[in-house]
């Protein structure tokens, strides 16, 4: 097998971009724990970058579709590669704060474009769709594991690295993609193997808006628990006495558990227009909820964090799947509403969550908001299920 066949340029940078995002998320939540702040505090700074994050996605998401995923590109890059230099000198709360806006905001630029990108060029040389999003996502998420693994051990030992990186692939990468896009405008340079054009079953595009619908919102409610576990483990971590330097290593079973689901669905597609299937491989989430009410140990952190990964990543392979499956040349726009559910996913989880360990002074307050969340989601699916169904005998 020639990897050149199957990832190409664009699936570098989201790799190198993702280890970016975990490496600059994670400073900023291990800096908040190291300082001492209240949960309630790191929920905010996180809330408050993802309205950022949703801000960028929905009104940058779908100009890619107007005037081009590479031109943005371009410019997104160049300057984030400047904003990357105010992360030496933080030494406030304010800063957090600022730092965190202005990260989301690149990022929720960044993002929908990529997926609008792979979603529309590969569909024109013929790639299966579902065989673009599991190759997305696995460039991304093996990204994550390296991020948020070395983050909070680099922002406390080696602080340079994290945002001299930043720096340096931000301007590698702005004159990277202006020499592609002189070259070949918005096309990808790319010859696949012949199992990319292997095509998945048909979805039933009728219908397509419900299962986007269900699934987005599945997504949302299960990534609460995913989005609080990265981004207030490093405090809950460091109060069990571990070295919050330490915490990443914990925390990363999150994006493992991310990646390995992103590897098993890609390879069985069983799933694909098939909602009881799906509901099957959702019980990753009352597997965390057990989980969260075990007494603490770095061994149940780890799978605390491994599961609700998977049961955050199962829910976001349908939603990007159903979404960017789109035949109405608007794959920057669905990019686009994809990632301003992920924008809140970060927003809310974290202070939500916060504020639930908060109240009960530990992790009880988090396993009960796990509870109503999971109530919630086998409503939704079993509605789902019945509701499809009907249509179908009405057929």
């Amino acid at each position: 097998m020639k990897i050149k066949n199957y990832f190409h340029l664009y699936h570098l940078f989201s790799n190198n971009f993702s280890i970016l995002s975990y490496l600059l998320t994670s400073a900023i939540n291990s800096i908040a724990a190291k300082w001492g702040l209240p949960f309630s505090t790191i929920g905010m700074i996180n809330f408050v970058g993802a309205l950022s994050y949703i801000t960028a996605s929905l009104s940058l998401g779908r100009m890619g579709d107007r005037v081009g995923q590479k031109k943005l590109l371009i410019f997104a890059t160049m300057i984030f590669g400047g904003f990357n230099v105010l992360g030496f000198f933080w030494s406030n709360v304010a800063e957090l704060f600022a730092f965190s806006i202005g990260l989301n905001f690149f990022f929720g630029t960044f993002f929908p474009q990529i997926e609008g990108l792979l979603s529309k060029r590969e569909k024109q040389i013929g790639i299966d769709p579902a065989m673009t999003i599991n190759r997305f996502t696995l460039s991304w998420s093996v990204g994550n594991i390296i991020g948020m693994a070395l983050g909070p051990f680099l922002i406390v030992k080696y602080p340079y690295i994290t945002f001299g990186y930043g720096i340096i692939l931000s301007f590698v990468a702005s004159y990277i993609l202006r020499h592609d896009f002189i070259k070949r405008g918005e096309s990808i340079h790319f010859e696949p193997a012949n199992s990319l054009k292997i095509p998945s079953k048909p979805i039933d595009f009728p219908k397509i808006n419900l299962y986007r619908k269900v699934y987005r919102s599945t997504l949302f409610l299960s990534g609460l628990i995913y989005s609080a576990v990265l981004s207030l483990f490093p405090k809950v971590i460091s109060m069990s006495g571990l070295p919050i330097s330490l915490s990443g290593f914990l925390i990363v079973g999150a994006n493992i558990g991310v990646l390995i689901t992103f590897l098993v669905l890609g390879r069985f597609k069983i799933w694909v227009a098939n909602p009881e299937i799906s509901m099957i491989f959702l019980v990753a989430f009352p597997i965390t909820v057990f989980l969260i009410f075990m007494p603490v140990s770095p061994m149940v952190f780890f799978l605390i964090s491994l599961f609700a990964g998977m049961s955050y990543a199962v829910p976001y392979t349908y939603a990007i799947f159903y979404g960017l499956n789109s035949q109405d040349a608007d794959e920057g726009k669905q990019g686009g509403f994809h990632e301003a559910i992920i924008g809140m996913i970060f927003g809310i989880g974290p202070l939500l969550g916060g504020l639930a360990i908060q109240l009960t002074s530990g992790l009880k307050g988090l396993g009960i908001m796990a509870l109503g969340i999971l109530v919630a989601i086998a409503c939704i699916q079993i509605w789902f299920i019945r509701k499809i169904h009907v249509k179908q005998v009405i057929l």
